[in-house]
């Protein structure tokens, strides 16, 4: 009787306890798992991956360096093509006044001076002299070319002036590409007005030399009316001319100092 008693007391006390102490602790999972530490493999495919970044940003700004630098060149060429218009353009309106002053001139001396006719004395089948006839004197005939003669052939082993091609014209024209051996050369060019008073200083000629490979001239004449000059230039190299003419004939010679 007594041990039923303790047993039944046993039974309450354990059924009284809460039932976490009746649950065996079990140990926490850890909140993270250490980090794994990084292999050669993967420190050499990082490095191969920055390497490649920094490559392909350099080559990007290379890129863009060339592309600013054909907008600078693109620029100055430009400016360098407006500064021949300028000059051109004030050579002209110099040339312009020029004229005017001449025609003005022209036209003061005529009225002040008629032109007097030519007095050919004829003579008559008596030997004795008549009464002299007015006769008109023919103009005489333009020469053949305005440019002075090639230089004439010199010893070998001596260095002048050796003349490779003439151009003429009316218009506008573009040379044939030449080459040029020595340090100098030259271009001895003409310009002609059409016959007549009427025309006097209505013609134009521009010519320009320009290198093979590039896009800026270098000025060789600008002339309005009736004239001819020599313009000397540095070589050597390939260059062409570029002719802008009208109004009038036109004449030039390239030589070359070897």
């Amino acid at each position: 009787m007594r041990f039923l008693s303790v047993a039944f007391l046993v039974l309450i006390s354990v059924a009284g306890l809460p039932a976490q102490t009746l649950v065996a602790p079990t140990n926490a999972a850890p909140s993270a798992t250490s980090a794994k530490p990084l292999t050669p493999a993967a420190l050499q495919n990082t490095l191969d991956s920055l390497t490649q970044s920094n490559k392909d940003l350099l080559a990007l700004l290379k890129q863009q360096q060339t592309v600013l630098e054909d907008i600078q060149y693109d620029r100055r060429l430009q400016s360098r093509q407006v500064q021949l218009v300028e000059e051109r353009l004030l050579e002209a309106m110099q040339e312009n006044g020029k004229l005017r002053a001449k025609v003005a001139q022209l036209e003061a001396d005529a009225l002040h001076a008629p032109a007097q006719p030519t007095i050919t004395s004829v003579t008559n089948d008596s030997g004795h002299g008549a009464k002299p006839d007015l006769v008109a004197q023919p103009d005489p005939p333009p020469p053949s070319t305005y440019l002075p003669p090639a230089p004439p052939d010199t010893p070998p082993g001596s260095k002048t002036w050796h003349r490779l091609f003439t151009l003429s014209g009316t218009d506008n024209k573009n040379s044939d590409v030449f080459h040029i051996q020595g340090t100098q050369w030259r271009v001895l060019w003409h310009n002609l007005d059409k016959p007549g008073k009427s025309y006097a200083n209505t013609s134009a000629l521009f010519v320009s030399a320009f290198p093979r490979e590039d896009t800026i001239p270098q000025k060789v004449c600008s002339k309005l009316g009736t004239g001819g000059d020599t313009t000397q230039l540095g070589g050597p190299g390939n260059f062409y001319l570029k002719i802008e003419a009208s109004g009038g004939s036109w004449e030039l010679a390239v030589e070359d100092f070897q």
